[in-house]
């Protein structure tokens, strides 16, 4: 007699899960994530959305294998993106106007060690190489300047040959810093790769000290341990942190600093890759060494039983997205989008593992972002997520500073309007000789070879989105019951009813959604959205045979048309 029995899948708040859970349904996470959850993004109250498009905000002529993406916020409403590529740094407006470029000492090689910490209009940036530099913003959009900072009673040390300046040529120069409570603080040096540096107190360029120790002078520590724990980076949230090496160090922002009383205690033995930590939800991450451990991203928490911070590996269900991760940023919620979302970037393949992280909400799941083409750095500025993008257009590799934006469906993409709707767009030199995809008022177009810089649409339109569509998909765990027998016993779903929110040519494993009867290929309107739960029926099997997987609820769509996954009911029988 066959059985029947439901399994309910409220929300995606687990995200996607590891591989290697797929027999782990006494986890609480197994009914809340997901097998694959690819080019979609959590939302704050546990569904998925496909994810915005990556819009086109430049093209970097030279320089973009080695180039990075920095935020530079003068004030709420004076934001900037720079990127730093040899030898120069451009500025960029949020509209994508280029406004200055900078002259730097840093080459190719040197870009990827760079550090930084900002103060109102100044960029401190550092390098174990190159004598410490501020970047600043003079007065208006257009005029920067790049200079070495002129640091007063620099700390001296006994090499050997009597004292000298810590930093130097010969000695090296800092390579982090950051800046917290009144001090500037630098970590590591080449000589001197354990030590922590603190300014005197509201003089951030003085290094000032004397045998008598006043609380407001420079304070220095070397971090002791029974490894080399040269520092990576310094940041600073509910303590001042050194990520080193050899672990996490972390001392009290609540205790005074004086050079007498300047300690660090060592909370973690995880170490620490070179890159940016980043803040999200209250929490400092970072990313783990390349030290042939699980390179991946750790949270720094607070032990309150042991009165001390530790490092958690917040990718723990969700390993397989961690493919050597290089670079990280994150976006916090706001009014148009409460989610507060990190992105980093993979160096593998260049996807991008991206975490949706609501705490109040007990929600930690993660996704995968991919494009066709290599992410290779990211940073967040003024809310919105730029990446920089190695794409291949007719052939030729071409470097792109690219906005998720969710007003665009395609990657790489570029819109159009016209004033009055025409067949034939031209204007699009950048794309010549690549076949591009289409989306014309909104309704899906298909693909077309860019010639001559134009190309024409079956219809006239108003307004032409011009770019690359992508796939998303959105995958249950193998699906587990109350009903014995279920988990590795033959069974098969015989339907699914999945809840959807403005959603248009959504498959189920293979399988057109109803009121989706027309695909994607409808012309001259768009498709209408769908919100409602909608039924999809099953014959045969699919999976779920005894020794074999177990069977899944598959969703697979294009980035053509709106997508929003709220939930997944499925009917079991064995």
């Amino acid at each position: 007699m066959t059985q029947r029995a439901m399994t309910v899948q409220s929300n995606f708040s687990a995200g996607a899960l590891d591989p290697h859970l797929a027999a782990r349904t006494d986890v609480s996470a197994y009914a809340q994530g997901g097998a694959e959850l690819t080019n979609v993004v959590g939302l704050p109250h546990g569904g998925v959305t496909l994810r915005g498009g990556l819009a086109r905000f430049a093209e970097l002529a030279e320089g973009g294998e080695a180039a990075r993406l920095l935020r530079f916020e003068f004030s709420t409403d004076q934001v900037y993106l720079l990127v730093v590529r040899p030898l120069a740094i451009d500025v960029y407006l949020p509209d994508g106007a280029r406004t200055a470029t900078v002259a730097t000492p840093y080459a190719a090689a040197e870009v990827a060690a760079l550090a930084w910490t900002q103060s109102l209009d100044t960029l401190i940036l550092v390098h174990p190489d190159h004598p410490p530099a501020k970047l600043m913003r003079q007065g208006s959009h257009s005029d920067w300047t790049l200079a070495d900072l002129v640091l007063a009673n620099v700390p001296k040390h006994d090499f050997g040959s009597g004292a000298e300046p810590v930093w130097s040529a010969a000695r090296g120069w800092p390579r982090s810093v950051f800046l917290h409570q009144g001090r500037l603080y630098f970590g590591g040096s080449r000589a001197r790769p354990q030590t922590v540096w603190g300014s005197r107190a509201n003089a951030f360029f003085d290094f000032a000290s004397t045998d008598e120790a006043l609380d407001d002078e420079a304070v220095e520590v070397t971090l002791d341990n029974d490894r080399v724990c040269a520092v990576q980076q310094l940041y600073a949230l509910d303590a001042l942190f050194a990520f080193t090496s050899g672990g996490l160090f972390a001392r009290d922002a609540e205790a005074i600093v004086t050079p007498s009383a300047f300690t660090f205690r060592r909370s973690s033995e995880v170490p620490t890759a070179a890159a940016r930590p980043a803040e999200i939800d209250g929490s400092v991450l970072f990313i783990r060494a390349d030290d042939g451990g699980h390179n991946t991203v750790y949270e720094v928490v607070y032990d309150y039983e042991m009165q001390s911070h530790r490092a958690e590996d917040i990718a723990l269900l969700a390993g397989h997205l961690m493919r050597h991760p290089v670079d990280m940023a994150a976006r916090l919620g706001n009014e148009a989008d409460s989610a507060n979302h990190l992105f980093v970037v993979n160096g593998d393949d260049g996807s991008v593992a991206v975490l949706n992280s609501r705490k109040s909400q007990k929600m930690t799941g993660w996704t995968l972002l991919v494009t066709a083409g290599r992410a290779t750095r990211v940073a967040v500025v003024g809310g919105v997520p730029y990446v920089l993008v190695r794409r291949e257009i007719a052939g030729a590799p071409r470097w792109f500073v690219e906005r998720l934006d969710p007003a665009f469906r395609l990657d790489g993409a570029v819109r159009r309007t016209a004033a009055a709707p025409t067949e034939t767009w031209e204007g699009l030199e950048d794309f010549e000789g690549a076949t591009v995809d289409l989306i014309g008022d909104g309704a899906p177009l298909g693909a077309a070879r860019v010639e001559g810089g134009r190309v024409r649409t079956p219809y006239p339109v108003a307004e032409l989105e011009v770019g690359f569509a992508f796939d998303w998909a959105v995958e249950t765990m193998p699906v587990a019951t109350s009903g014995e027998g279920v988990v590795g016993g033959r069974h098969r779903i015989t339907q699914a009813a999945i809840r959807l929110h403005r959603s248009a040519g959504v498959r189920v494993n293979g399988r057109v959604l109803r009121g989706h009867r027309f695909g994607d290929t409808v012309l001259d309107v768009p498709p209408e959205p769908v919100t409602g739960v909608r039924t999809v029926r099953f014959l045969g099997w699919r999976g779920g045979r005894a020794g074999g997987e177990g069977a899944t609820v598959r969703l697979t769509g294009t980035s053509r048309l709106p997508a929003t996954i709220l939930s997944v009911v499925s009917e079991v029988a064995q």
